[in-house]
């Protein structure tokens, strides 16, 4: 029998989004394939720094509620610690959890890049773009995709001509519309707004977490989900659908409450799911996707589908959308995440043929 891969589990980071990335690892170094892999934990600390896997089961081993665990640790960064680099290279494939800014967005995977390691997920063009919500959207319009309207505003414009950024957004969008840090997840720093008072602590609140954000016109409609699996084959998954009770699905109705229903597979018309699983893999596309990702749509009362924006490093709790909707497609956990891995080693090979 062949040796196992030693399948190197990243989570953790620097953003605001490091909870909701432990819990999403813990499942996923619990339910991958012993038989064809040995989860090997790398945790990232708040401070960006990285731990050994022995002192990253240290810290996994703590009891605490889930999304209020954190990895903390004084140890130097990565370049000085030579006992991580050692494991590091000891790993077949990467798989990254690194939800939000350095770790979603590129860097984490331009890193894997230049260590010459394959990994999961898109890579680091896709990354970037999948991350900046302001970037995807010029670019899924580009692509014949239908999208909200919205303005970006950056925090210098804001600072010095509120007044004027706030009567441009009026004449644009008007309300009720949605304040958003351009790179950010989870829903943190959103905010629905619906008058010039609503305004102002919104995009406060917003450039606390980036220094780019997106104004965008409210949609009314149903919000469903579609996921993405594959590389130049991408397809598919069934339509699920969101149904909250807060204003928005917000951090709290995604992980805090259960007050949000999931609905797989959504109901809706055959010709409403086609029309959203096509804009799913175009979507995909548009970014130069690989591997997987989650495209999240707002459905207009025509059937319209709206792209809201697009994940490339989802949720990955057995109950997050991403593993139910292909769930019900047939794919379990264990065999979801073994599917991963091979896109990725198969997205590894052609990388080095094409570099040869």
């Amino acid at each position: 029998m062949s040796a196992k891969l030693r399948l190197g589990v990243v989570f953790g980071g620097q953003s605001v989004e490091h909870e909701v990335s432990v819990v999403s690892a813990m499942d996923v170094l619990r339910e991958a394939d012993r038989e064809r892999f040995e989860p090997v934990p790398f945790g990232v600390t708040r401070q960006g720094r990285w731990l050994t896997p022995a002192e990253t089961r240290a810290q996994l081993a703590r009891h605490e509620e889930p999304f209020e665990k954190r990895l903390e640790a004084d140890v130097e960064p990565l370049l000085a610690r030579q006992d991580v680099l050692d494991e590091l290279r000891r790993i077949d494939v990467v798989f990254p959890l690194v939800h939000g800014v350095d770790g979603e967005d590129g860097t984490l995977q331009g890193m894997l890049e230049m260590f010459g390691l394959p990994y999961c997920g898109c890579g680091v063009a896709a990354s970037a773009i999948g991350m900046d919500k302001a970037l995807q959207k010029r670019v899924f319009a580009q692509a014949g995709l239908n999208v909200a309207r919205y303005v970006t505003v950056l925090e210098h414009e804001w600072r010095d001509g509120g007044d004027a950024v706030a009567r441009g957004i009026e004449a644009q969008l008007g309300y009720p519309a949605f304040v958003k840090p351009s790179n950010g997840g989870s829903s943190l720093g959103v905010s629905k707004v619906r008058s010039r008072e609503d305004l102002a602590p919104a995009m406060r609140g917003a450039f606390d977490l980036d220094r780019k954000i997106v104004v965008e016109e409210a949609v009314e409609g149903r919000e469903v989900d579609c996921a993405v699996l594959g590389n130049a084959d991408a397809e598919a998954s069934p339509v699920g659908e969101v149904v909250t009770t807060h204003e928005f699905y917000d951090y709290a109705s995604k992980y805090l409450d259960d007050s949000a229903r999931i609905i797989t597979p959504a109901e809706l018309p055959d010709e409403t799911v086609s029309a959203v699983r096509e804009s799913a893999v175009r979507a995909f596309r548009a970014i130069g996707g690989r591997g997987f990702a989650r495209v999240d749509f707002l459905l207009r009362d025509d059937g319209t589908p709206i792209v809201n924006e697009i994940n490339t490093l989802p949720g990955f709790r057995p109950v997050s959308m991403f593993p139910r909707l292909w769930a019900i497609a047939g794919i379990a956990y264990r065999d979801l995440i073994s599917r991963i891995v091979d896109l990725a080693l198969e997205a590894f090979r052609e990388r080095r043929r094409a570099h040869a």
